[in-house]
């Protein structure tokens, strides 16, 4: 079982219809492979998508559309319209949900509201997480930024470091009086990134495969864990 993060968008051209677009991480390792037919389901703040064969009280379900595996740069691909004959009840342009995927089944749930999600990957057998995207940018964190990390329990909070006086050890000086710990914003090409390694996911609580919600200000970013059992799973 794996879980993916999805986002609801909306189509550009009239008329207006909200969709979720399932990129092709994973999808052919549970059957979703190009022209598979689906089922889709909707349930209160999310849907099944199940392959037909898979579930056969599913494939019958009267409120169930027939969908098919598409193909997206020759890459298996799932694209759900939100249509007169398929409305997933309280969804919307812009909110996230969190995807499980089993073989022949893809369950999703709306996950709560938040500025970004991302899912925990792994490096070098540790929990890993690199923030990136121009987002950084317009919060402030520019390639070279001084950041204080507090942790907690299923929450990390990322402040910029804004005294162009302090030398580096009184920065270090005031996070050991805090138990914060001290990183510094990197550079990819163009794209700033902040790589939160496996030392401060696990102090909070997260690993390989969880699930982060993303609030962000101006000088702030707060990361937490979403609880998934809640939503169902």
């Amino acid at each position: 079982m794996k879980m993916r993060v999805l986002h609801v968008t909306a189509t550009r051209k009239p008329p207006r219809r909200t969709k979720i677009k399932i990129n092709p991480a994973g999808l052919a390792d549970i059957g979703f492979v190009h022209g598979a037919p689906v089922i889709a389901v909707p349930q209160q703040d999310g849907f099944d998508l199940i392959l037909q064969g898979e579930n056969k009280a599913s494939e019958t379900n009267e409120n169930g559309k027939l969908i098919h595996v598409g193909l997206h740069r020759e890459k298996p691909t799932l694209t759900l319209n939100f249509t007169r004959n398929f409305s997933s009840t309280g969804l919307s342009a812009g909110d996230f949900l969190a995807a499980r995927y089993e073989q022949g089944i893809i369950t999703a749930k709306k996950l709560p509201p938040a500025q970004r999600y991302y899912v925990v990957s792994s490096k070098n057998y540790g929990a890993f997480l690199q923030l990136s995207g121009a987002w950084l940018n317009d919060s402030g964190f520019l390639p070279g930024a001084i950041i204080t990390v507090a942790v907690g329990l299923d929450c990390i909070t990322l402040r910029l470091w804004n005294d162009p006086v302090a030398t580096y050890s009184d920065i270090v000086k005031f996070a050991r009086m805090h138990q914060y710990q001290v990183i510094q914003s990197q550079k990819n090409q163009h794209i700033t990134i902040i790589d939160l390694e496996s030392y401060l996911l696990n102090c909070a609580g997260f690993d390989t495969g969880d699930i982060s919600g993303i609030y962000y200000e101006y000088g702030r970013i707060t990361l937490f864990r979403p609880d998934l059992q809640k939503l169902g799973f």
